[in-house]
């Protein structure tokens, strides 16, 4: 499996910039798209490269979807400017895949990039008047209230001063830049249904990004990308659950019995963080009666990030997977056949080479991701005994690589999964991102490459996730830690 990447939006970035600049080249007088002529471009691209176009629009929901796009293209021809994007965005929405989305570009000139900061909104706040305010209001504080980290950067999320009920700004306790300074507002946040903000998130050279966060544990804040870690006000039951430096490292606290390993995420550069804290505590791994592994909120990234907690996971005896084996496959195009060439490894190796050949051999079609014998797959480690019970914690955000652990967990005899559904974001994997017009500068089309199988909408978890062993209600839970930790002492359910 091959899920997609948190940071492939910063890894390709370069390459967007590439792109922006050679449109730009055209000349500043080239206009810009229409709105409907970038909701068809995308359309066409979405077609072109999409597994889950070509698989799952069809009968009645290809008509459905007909309709819906007829709907979209009346609002565009009455939409200008940077609107667009919500007209735009509302087309990616429509399938509901997490690995489906757009992409707004980063790139502003200095000149732009000076005007907004004359022009950016402050607050006369530092952290001591944040920290007195929020703890006068304690009794009445949203979720999203208090001050957040985001590496060196600190926040104080209050209510917005000038707006209505429900609406929050970021103040920054920490600058990142001369032109940022404590007391600037760096981003506006608006709650919705269901624990979901809308923000609205000034980068460090001002360019302004539209994020949908989403809030798991109390602590962690995933604006996708991205995580915040909540510094205040935070209940003894949710202390010490995140790094207090890096939201999105891996941390690993012990109990009596118990060892605790909580992955925010499974972004490449934090495999080799989490394998120094399980070199570090194999001995309490060795000796643990319990091994509960935290992934609420985990924003995915690499399945092999956390191999070195798996001899801890699987059993001498496996139980069958819950997803059927599928042989995965890519449905070619120009994209998809640039994005081979670079993302699988060096061009000249003889697996990229095959891969490009299939796919150039077969346009508009679906093709073998890996020709028979190229790509086995991988095998497991041997058990290490230690923690007589795993506990693993999901919940609906918990998605791609991160439901790739949970699947190899759920094989083995010791494991119990505890929590709430998974994202269920394995059926199209790897995104790539790509420009959907070539006069179109300001938005880019995200897309996962890989589709798992061919027979999919059938045998598929997107809309589903994967279900827990032991449901639980975790907004009722004051400390589902301590409950899983319980439920670990009893016997294991059959």
């Amino acid at each position: 499996m091959l899920p997609a990447h948190p940071r492939a939006l910063r890894c390709l970035l370069a390459l967007l910039l590439l792109v922006a600049s050679s449109a730009a080249a055209q000349g500043p007088t080239d206009p810009l798209p229409s709105c409907d002529e970038d909701l068809q471009a995308l359309r066409d691209r979405i077609a072109a490269n999409y597994g889950g176009f070509r698989l799952e629009v069809t009968g009645p929901r290809r008509e459905r979807f007909e309709r819906d796009f007829a709907d979209l293209r009346e609002r565009a021809s009455r939409t200008t400017g940077p609107d667009c994007r919500v007209v735009l965005k509302a087309l990616v929405d429509w399938f509901e895949d997490p690995h489906l989305f757009l992409y707004e570009t980063r790139r502003l000139d200095t000149a732009e990039t000076t005007r907004r900061a004359a022009t950016v909104a402050s607050l006369p706040l530092d952290e001591a008047g944040a920290r007195a305010a929020l703890a006068q209001r304690a009794g009445e504080l949203d979720p999203i209230e208090g001050i957040w980290y985001d590496g060196p950067l600190r926040y104080a999320v209050v209510r917005d001063p000038a707006g209505e009920r429900g609406r929050f700004v970021a103040v920054l306790l920490t600058a990142d830049s001369t032109l940022w300074r404590p007391g600037h507002v760096r981003a506006h946040l608006v709650r919705r249904a269901e624990g979901r903000y809308d923000v609205e998130l000034y980068e460090r050279n001002f360019a302004l990004q539209h994020r949908v966060a989403t809030l798991h544990k109390r602590v962690l804040l995933r604006l996708s990308p991205g995580i915040w870690g909540k510094a205040f006000p935070v209940v003894p039951a949710d202390s010490g659950v995140l790094d207090p430096v890096d939201a999105h490292r891996p941390t690993i606290t012990r109990r009596p019995g118990t060892v605790i390993v909580a992955i925010p995420s499974h972004d490449g550069p934090y495999k080799a963080v989490l394998d120094r804290l399980v070199r570090a505590n194999e001995d309490a791994l060795k000796h643990a009666d319990r091994l509960i592994i935290d992934l609420r909120g985990n924003e995915g990234g690499g399945a092999g990030m956390s191999d070195a907690l798996l001899p801890y996971v699987v059993s001498e005896r496996m139980r069958p997977s819950l997803l059927e084996p599928a042989d995965a496959v890519m449905l070619s195009s120009d994209d998809q056949i640039a994005y081979a060439r670079r993302a699988f490894g060096p061009e000249t190796s003889r697996f990229v080479q095959g891969l490009v050949a299939r796919l150039q051999a077969a346009p508009g079609e679906f093709v073998a991701f890996a020709a028979p014998g190229e790509a086995p797959q991988p095998s497991l480690p041997a058990p290490i005994l230690g923690p007589r019970r795993v506990g693993v914690i999901t919940d609906r955000g918990t998605v791609s690589a991160a439901e790739v652990l949970v699947l190899t967990a759920l094989r083995s005899e010791r494991v119990t999964v505890f929590g709430e559904p998974t994202a269920g974001a394995l059926d199209y994997q790897s995104v790539s991102i790509v420009p959907f017009s070539a006069r179109e500068r300001r938005w880019f089309l995200g897309y996962p490459t890989i589709t798992r199988s061919t027979r999919l909408p059938a045998g598929g978890m997107r809309g589903h996730g994967i279900a827990p062993t032991v449901p639980l209600d975790l907004s009722r839970l004051d400390d589902p830690i301590t409950v899983v930790e319980e439920a670990l002492r009893g016997p294991a359910p059959e």
